[in-house]
């Protein structure tokens, strides 16, 4: 229970800063911009706030991340498309995978 326990904890970390880290970016740089606005509605609907940016950083990491990722390519910068791929690659595949299989040993 303590090793599950710990990893699950270090997986929210993750998500946690980085999506301050996002949400930060975006609301300095894009969402405050002279951006059109559909597209900054958009933006915002994922990492407008806080709470919508972790919700969104669970979603890119444990569910259907293409929609996320195209959206801040598209609308942002293309860059993101890079980070929604290493973020996909490393947290979502060998971060999970360390969890999945830390809870398969301890069942």
């Amino acid at each position: 229970f303590g090793i599950l326990f710990w990893s699950c904890i270090l997986f929210f970390v993750f998500q946690v800063l980085l999506g301050l880290l996002l949400t930060s970016i975006l609301a300095d740089g894009y969402l405050s911009s002279s951006a059109p606005l559909e597209d900054r509605h958009a933006v915002y609907a994922y990492f407008g706030t806080f709470s919508r940016s972790i919700y969104s950083m669970f979603e890119i990491t444990l569910a259907n991340w293409p929609p996320v990722s195209r959206l801040l390519a598209e609308n942002v910068s293309e860059w993101y498309m890079v980070l929604g791929m290493l973020h996909k690659l490393t947290i979502g595949f060998a971060v999970v995978g360390v969890v999945n299989g830390v809870f398969m040993q301890e069942t």
